[in-house]
């Protein structure tokens, strides 16, 4: 999965860039340059496993996206330079004791019909 999203770090970029132009906050690296913080246009990637096998995430940069998950399914499938993104789940915000989880969106990415991890 790492290894793919290294060599395609642009692929993702397109997309948190297409989701973020309709309204989604997503979370974005960053790096801490002369003592301030400075976010970068490359999403932080996490890895998904579902029913529709091995995929990515995205989390949101606060605790919401700023989209409803109706908002998320209607702006997917995206294809970008012959690759299929389709959203296959959209998880709420969730926190226990000290602890709170963004919302996320899962995605897998298809080539020519197959998962690009299978």
């Amino acid at each position: 999965m790492y290894k793919f999203v290294k060599e395609n770090q642009e692929l993702f970029i397109a997309l948190a860039s297409i989701l973020n132009a309709k309204g989604a906050g997503m979370s974005m690296e960053c790096d801490f340059i002369d003592g301030n913080i400075k976010y970068s246009n490359r999403p932080v990637i996490s890895g998904y496993m579902g029913p529709e096998g091995e995929g990515f995430y995205f989390r949101a940069n606060r605790r919401y996206f700023g989209m409803s998950d109706l908002e998320f399914a209607q702006a997917f499938p995206i294809n970008i330079d012959g690759y299929n993104f389709r959203m296959v789940s959209f998880d709420n915000s969730d926190s226990d004791d000290d602890r709170y989880w963004p919302e996320s969106v899962s995605f897998i990415i298809e080539k020519d019909g197959k998962n690009v991890l299978s």
